[in-house]
């Protein structure tokens, strides 16, 4: 794959995410559950990958979480965009390892976005089940933000089954 289509990839991924918590649809919350939120700025490294097939990016994700979330997580990232028409998609797994609310171990986010002809929609979630140690019952959904001058922050709402 040539160095331009890793660039559109990456720029693809920052149209996705220039859109706030209230434009997410996806809901964490179950009668009775306590909501918690973290917010904080992130740090994230994509590198290319080899891919099986070449009309598609495929990519590495290593991210450092700062703020409610200290933790880091590593990913891969498969990609579609048609730059003229401005619709893509882009699919991710990351696990993410660190402290959430004084409770450490780790889970996995699993990322669904679309753009259609410029207009984004986001979905991160926390795979059900996916906690370990003291993040076990963790579910939530996450939204990613970045500035225009390129900084990427987080606002995750979350809540944890006391049951599991």
């Amino acid at each position: 794959m040539r160095l331009e289509h890793y660039i559109t990839l990456g720029v693809a991924l920052l149209a996705f995410t220039h859109f706030s918590v209230a434009d997410t649809a996806t809901s964490v919350s179950h009668p009775g559950e306590k909501i918690m939120h973290a917010k904080g700025p992130f740090d994230v490294k994509l590198a290319p990958l080899e891919g099986y097939n070449k009309q598609l990016g495929r990519m590495s994700l290593d991210k450092q979480f700062h703020g409610d979330l200290e933790a880091v997580s590593q990913g891969e990232m498969l990609s579609f965009l048609d730059r003229e028409k401005q619709s893509g998609g882009y699919v991710a797994i990351e696990r993410v390892t660190g402290a959430l609310g004084g409770k450490k171990g780790s889970f996995v986010f699993q990322h669904s976005s679309t753009m259609t002809r410029g207009k984004p929609a986001q979905n991160i979630i926390v795979v059900p089940d996916s906690g370990t140690d003291g993040l076990v019952g963790l579910s939530g959904a996450m939204v990613v933000n970045i500035a225009d001058g390129g900084a990427h922050s987080y606002d995750f709402e979350y809540t944890f089954d006391e049951t599991k």
